[in-house]
């Protein structure tokens, strides 16, 4: 009888101390113990570590603060993306960084392609402005509140309108996507004076999102990617800077500001080095995308071959597709000046989408055949205008 007792006792005590054993280690998800070694006890590993660093440094942006700029807040908020909840899984939102007075391009724009279409095809569309400058005279801020009561799509920060101010402006915009429109895949950053293929665009950022889930928590930056470029010192140029602004002698390669696109991992990453410090410079695209970019060691995409930097090739597009139907060579350019041209891209583009456009044959690329109309105003103020066939290369 005792030695039954010490037979029971002594497997009471191995099922205890299995019991101590089996739930004293962690195992991973196939049941695997994973042992820690001499010190770990008790801690996270140094990868855990790094991504509750990286989660704590996320939740540490200052919706108060813009790089710099201290006091932030919204003249003209705008919550459009919590309004309604369809909004709410958007696949991209397009920033369109505007200068307040700029109202004839915002209208050529939502004439182009309206917000309803946009919103049909996952994307959603908001232009960010600055305060009126003093030296402005031809637009008030009862306008520019007018304007949004009527589309409802603008943000307008509380810095003044100024080309050394472009950067606040640009970190509002990729602040706000990140605070109010947290549910959009992709941000797409654009300066108003851009035309561009709406249609295109949206099939890219879908292949992008159904080709591989896991890209979403990895950084993303794509565009125009300028490399090695020389930082201007001659002070006669619009774009000198000084060697207090900016040491080096090339700038780290940069996104063009002309249209590119991010995640919003990304974004808040950016707008979080923003904070991490005092360090600012006036050129935006060469700061957000180029100086942060590079601290954070994220890598730029380059689809330089989607971009003209000639509107001249966008009037020929628009010319061949009207006679030929033939795709246009490109996805990206600017205006020349023309806010007419915004709109006779798009709406010739969705014409040919919808009739099905052919490629272009050999031998008859843009730069093989677009002869273009130069014009030339020989006084601002005076005379007419000369039109004169050139060739363009």
């Amino acid at each position: 009888m005792r030695k039954f007792q010490r037979f029971l006792a002594t497997v009471v005590a191995f099922g205890v101390l299995y019991g101590v054993y089996r739930y004293s280690f962690r195992t991973d998800s196939e049941g695997n113990y994973l042992f820690l070694l001499p010190g770990e006890s008790g801690r996270s590993s140094s990868a855990e570590q790094q991504a509750v660093a990286s989660s704590e440094r996320e939740r540490a942006v200052d919706p108060f603060r813009l790089a710099n700029l201290t006091g932030f807040e919204y003249v003209i908020p705008n919550d459009i993306c919590k309004e309604n909840n369809s909004f709410s899984e958007l696949l991209g939102v397009i920033l369109v960084t505007s200068y307040v007075g700029h109202d004839e391009i915002r209208s050529a724009h939502r004439q182009a392609i309206s917000q309803q279409k946009l919103l049909s095809m996952g994307l959603l569309r908001i232009f960010s402005l600055g305060v009126i400058p003093p030296t402005e005279r031809f637009i008030r801020q009862v306008s520019i509140e007018a304007e949004q009561r009527l589309h409802g799509d603008l943000i307008q920060g509380n810095f003044v309108e100024a080309y050394r101010n472009l950067t606040y402006k640009h970190l509002m915009s990729l602040q706000w996507a990140t605070q109010h429109c947290g549910g959009a895949k992709y941000l797409l950053k654009m300066d108003d004076d851009i035309v561009f293929d709406p249609f295109y665009i949206q099939n890219y950022l879908s292949d992008l999102n159904q080709g591989d889930e896991r890209h979403h928590n990895t950084h993303l930056l794509a565009g125009y990617v300028f490399r090695s470029k020389k930082v201007i010192r001659l002070q006669a140029n619009k774009w000198y800077v000084s060697r207090d602004e900016f040491a080096a002698d090339i700038y780290p390669p940069y996104l063009s500001g002309w249209l590119y696109f991010t995640n919003q991992k990304t974004a808040r990453a950016l707008i979080a080095e923003s904070q991490a410090g005092s360090s600012f410079f006036w050129i935006d695209d060469t700061f957000i995308t180029g100086v942060l970019a590079q601290r954070l060691q994220i890598p730029l995409t380059a689809l330089n071959r989607w971009y003209s930097s000639n509107s001249e090739f966008l009037d020929c597009c628009i010319r061949d597709m009207k006679r030929y139907a033939y795709q246009c060579d490109y996805y990206v350019g600017p205006n020349g000046g023309n806010e007419k041209l915004i709109m006779e891209f798009i709406q010739e583009l969705e014409r040919c989408y919808d009739n099905a456009c052919y490629q272009r044959p050999p031998g008859k690329s843009l730069t093989a055949t677009c002869v273009a109309e130069y014009k030339q105003q020989i006084n601002p103020d005076h005379g007419t205008a000369m039109i004169s066939q050139m060739k363009l290369k």
